[in-house]
């Protein structure tokens, strides 16, 4: 077995996010990779045993039992045979830090960072002592491997040690996201949305970084001039959102890609620290016309398949919208397939596993 392979992911614990789906997709291609989380494997334990991934769970609740916890962490990782050890956003990468220096963990170590632009405003004085900290302890990482180049820029501003900085973009699985027929008939019909509506859809969990009141906003504009539009929100917390005519409240679901088979336009309409977002990339991947505001790697990700709002204001989001909407056809139907090849070229899983090894083979 190469040493590059030996490789031990630490993560607070695989919730339905972002980061956690792109580690399990990094593992699905490096089998012989292990895994230690300080709470638990949660949806994707189910996953992990059908890989046969070698994985620890600590079942830590709260801060306190994580820093109490932190000499068996040490042990599991120094016992894992591991070479190196990759660890996954802010509190995780404090923590190897900490290990590191106060118990002799020797393996090299590569931060995993995930955002871009936080405004610490809107968050726990936590997370902003995290940052500070992660900053003043950024230094014993032997790489930083940030999602985006707006997440590599804005940390550099903030005083991250810029040795071996590298940005490695999301990679999103063909198998799981494509567009299916059979799905956009059999969920419309459920839903009770005709075949010749329009249907936009932005998937994420409520948080103040994600916008939804000014989307909604947006979108009362859009439904106010064309009563066949529909908005469908999914994600954590969605649920509880104040209904509106035309919008579509479905909370989380694990099954996200038969969704956006529904669509025609996928939106994220984000205020501000979003570094990849999985949700664009994974919409275009299903063929569907993309919408975003200037966050994070967006313009990037979309190039000329889709459009980008001037700020996140409700209005300029609406106008973007309109912009799509009034695309005819036959320009909508070849936009759409152009943004999938671009994901298909840009942004696969094996683009970004190959990245990720080049990395651990550099460092050793």
């Amino acid at each position: 077995m190469k040493k590059y392979k030996k490789v031990i992911h630490v993560i607070a614990d695989l919730g339905n996010g972002g980061a956690e789906r792109q580690l399990v997709e990094l593992l699905k291609l490096n089998p012989s990779h292990k895994l230690l989380i300080l709470k638990n494997a949660g949806i994707y334990k189910e996953v992990l045993d059908k890989l046969k991934i070698s994985y620890t769970e600590f079942n830590i609740k709260g801060s306190i039992g994580v820093l109490l916890s932190l000499r068996n962490i040490s042990k599991a990782i120094k016992n894992s045979d591991s070479y190196i050890i990759h660890t996954w956003m802010y509190n995780v990468c404090f923590l190897a830090s900490l290990l590191k220096i106060f118990y002799n963990v020797k393996l090299k170590l590569v931060w995993g960072i995930r955002c871009s632009n936080m405004e610490l405003i809107y968050y726990s004085w936590k997370l902003r002592l995290i940052i500070y900290l992660s900053k003043i302890f950024s230094f014993t990482a032997n790489s930083i491997v940030y999602n985006s180049y707006a997440g590599l820029n804005y940390h550099l501003s903030l005083g991250f040690s810029k040795k071996l900085n590298k940005v490695i973009h999301n990679g999103i699985d063909e198998k799981k996201f494509y567009y299916s027929i059979e799905k956009r008939n059999k969920l419309r019909k459920l839903l009770g949305i005709s075949s010749d509506s329009v249907v936009m859809i932005f998937a994420s969990r409520v948080d103040p970084m994600k916008n939804h009141n000014n989307l909604l906003a947006a979108f009362e504009k859009i439904r106010g001039k064309n009563k066949k539009a529909f908005l469908l929100l999914v994600g954590k917390d969605t649920e509880k959102i104040k209904k509106q005519e035309g919008v579509f409240l479905l909370g989380m679901k694990l099954n996200i890609e038969e969704y956006y088979s529904v669509c025609d336009i996928v939106v994220v309409p984000s205020r501000f620290g979003e570094g990849f977002s999985n949700v664009l990339a994974e919409g275009m991947l299903c063929k569907l016309l993309p919408v975003a505001t200037n966050v994070g790697d967006s313009k990037k990700i979309i190039s000329d398949t889709g459009f980008i709002s001037k700020n996140y204001s409700s209005q300029e989001i609406a106008k973007s919208l309109e912009e799509a909407l009034n695309l005819n056809k036959k320009n909508i139907s070849a936009q759409k397939e152009r943004a999938r090849k671009r994901i298909l070229n840009e942004y696969s899983i094996k683009k970004m596993s190959l990245l990720y090894n080049n990395i651990y083979k550099e460092l050793l």
